[in-house]
């Protein structure tokens, strides 16, 4: 195995955004490696080289194997010529290039000279490309794009400059067939105009599709009705180009179990959580930007990789230090279950001799104190606040009746309360707020001790679904309510004196609407004592 000590950030992928971050890393100073994967054309090394980037930099036909440790200490081992090498790198930037695929049987087409995929298109325009032969002298120019699927506005930005070009520089005519065209981003309305009075004609499909027919010399025949005048037309283009598919690269999904990087619905590396904007992940120090990230546009593209080469410079790679509790597990009660590494959202376990919690990592969220089986593992609040000690005091402090505890995440559901306070909403007098990390950190030894120490009921106020900053610390906390609920219900006790609810930060009038109710709710249950039931 051999071992490099020199190298600070880790570029994985060959993409336009890699080849910018690597630039800006170069120029200010920092010390990079490049790894490509064998999938990655070698034509990825002349575009790094085009940009004034040592081949020395970079690692081909480089797989990574496994990642440990925390920002500004990652161990990173690859597979590489049939070696395998272990770096200590302090960031990694993963921007894989996405993949596409021409929609050719969409359309029921055949590739051929005069049918052309998009990306095949768009390189042949380019002057100094000799492909441009390829493109006609006369006729008619005919584009697919989103005919019988939802398109996206990058294709739609693409199809519509390619269309541009050919009228203004080619002196060709242009058609456009298309469902919804998708002209929502930044400047695409616009472009849009300029292309119609550049003589671009559009043909849009709601309720019918074109009849697209295709010789076995390759030819094509476009049959449609227009759905604005309604009229019958025939198109034979000279030049048929069809839009493609964009999907996250197919390398991602082994990426993201590596690094413990959560993904979307769509397989790119950001689940579209609102804490994780721009290129940050659930990790650390491990930024993800442009095709790794999304579909995004050139300037998309540019903007996430300025944002990648800065953060990865060192100026922002472990964040800002702040109060934020830490976990800590306790070497004489673990019994090494793992259950705190598998739960983690951010991967702050390490796993050595016996798993322990990397301080830089760890987020303070706590799931890993409430998923603990043995009770192992203990997290310190800021200003040395114990949210036990609050429990048991609620009975001493709330002189009204009946005693409700409410558990309240910081980022939510505390903001809503103080937002409530403040906008003059009267709140119950025997209302106990116990401010927690994260609503993953409500143990059910917490709600159990909260009805022991006499209140009469508990309230777990999370974030919305998709909100929560640890992803799942409200599925964790929702499953601990229901597994509750469902032992009360063998137990006599009223399962409504347990409820969880969802709250944003903004959303004052709605916590004072929910404790309210709470409190009606149990003042019509009348009392009752988790403890008698418990003696029964």
């Amino acid at each position: 195995m051999v071992t490099d000590l020199e190298m600070k950030t880790l570029i994985i992928g060959s993409s336009p955004c890699s080849v910018y971050i690597a630039k800006e890393l170069l120029e200010s100073g920092n010390r990079i490696i490049i790894a490509l994967n064998r999938n990655e054309a070698s034509s990825a090394i002349d575009e790094f080289k085009a940009a004034g980037i040592d081949p020395a930099h970079i690692l081909t036909d480089t797989k990574i194997l496994s990642c440990r440790g925390c920002a500004d200490d990652f161990t990173i081992l690859m597979g590489s010529g049939g070696k395998t090498i272990s770096k200590k790198i302090s960031g990694v930037v993963i921007a894989e290039e996405y993949e596409r695929k021409p929609n050719f049987s969409t359309y029921g087409l055949k590739p051929a000279q005069d049918v052309l995929s998009l990306s095949f298109l768009t390189g042949a325009i380019i002057p100094e490309n000799d492909a441009v032969k390829q493109i006609p002298q006369g006729g008619k120019i005919v584009f697919l794009t989103g005919l019988g699927y939802e398109s996206n506005p990058v294709i739609a930005e693409e199809v519509m400059l390619a269309s541009l070009k050919l009228q203004t520089d080619f002196n060709l005519q242009t058609y456009i067939l298309t469902g919804n065209l998708k002209v929502a981003g930044n400047g695409l309305e616009k472009l849009y105009r300029e292309t119609k009075t550049a003589g671009t004609v559009y043909f849009k499909f709601t309720d019918t599709s074109p009849r697209i027919l295709q010789d076995n010399k390759g030819k094509v025949a476009i049959e449609l009705i227009d759905g604005i005048t309604r009229l019958n037309f025939r198109i034979t283009p000279a030049l048929t180009v069809v839009d493609e598919a964009i999907s996250p690269s197919g390398y991602l999904k082994e990426l993201a179990v590596i690094f413990g990087i959560h993904t979307g619905a769509d397989g790119f590396l950001q689940s579209g959580n609102l804490h994780r904007t721009g290129i940050y992940t659930n990790r650390k120090g491990v930024f993800v930007a442009g095709p790794s990230r999304s579909v995004l546009n050139a300037a998309e593209n540019i903007t996430d990789s300025a944002n990648a080469a800065i953060l990865a410079s060192g100026t922002g790679v472990t964040g800002i230090k702040d109060s934020k509790p830490t976990a800590e597990i306790r070497n004489g009660s673990c019994i090494r279950c793992l259950t705190c590494y598998r739960c983690c959202p951010y991967r702050a376990i390490d796993l050595d001799i016996r798993p322990t919690v990397m301080p830089d990592a760890c987020e303070g969220c706590g799931i890993c104190f409430a998923e603990c089986p043995r009770g192992a593992i203990s997290l310190n609040l800021p200003d040395n606040r114990n949210a036990a000690d609050e429990i048991r005091q609620a009975a001493g402090t709330i002189k009204s009746s009946p005693i409700i505890i409410a558990f309240c995440c910081s980022r939510s559901a505390c903001r809503a309360k103080e937002l409530a306070v403040h906008t003059g909403h009267l709140l119950p007098e025997n209302l106990k707020v116990v401010e927690v990390p994260c609503s993953g950190f409500v143990s059910m030894e917490y709600i159990l001790s909260a009805f022991q120490n006499n209140a009469k009921g508990v309230l777990v106020l999370t974030c919305h679904a998709g909100n929560c900053h640890s992803e799942d610390g409200n599925i964790f906390a929702r499953k601990r309510v229901e597994q509750l609920k469902e032992v009360f219900s063998h137990m006599n006790f009223e399962q409504e004196r347990l409820e969880i609810k969802t709250l944003a930060s903004n959303m004052g009038y709605e916590f004072a609407q929910i404790v309210c109710e709470f409190e009606n709710t149990l003042k019509a249950l009348g009392s009752g004592d988790l403890k008698n039931e418990v003696q029964k």
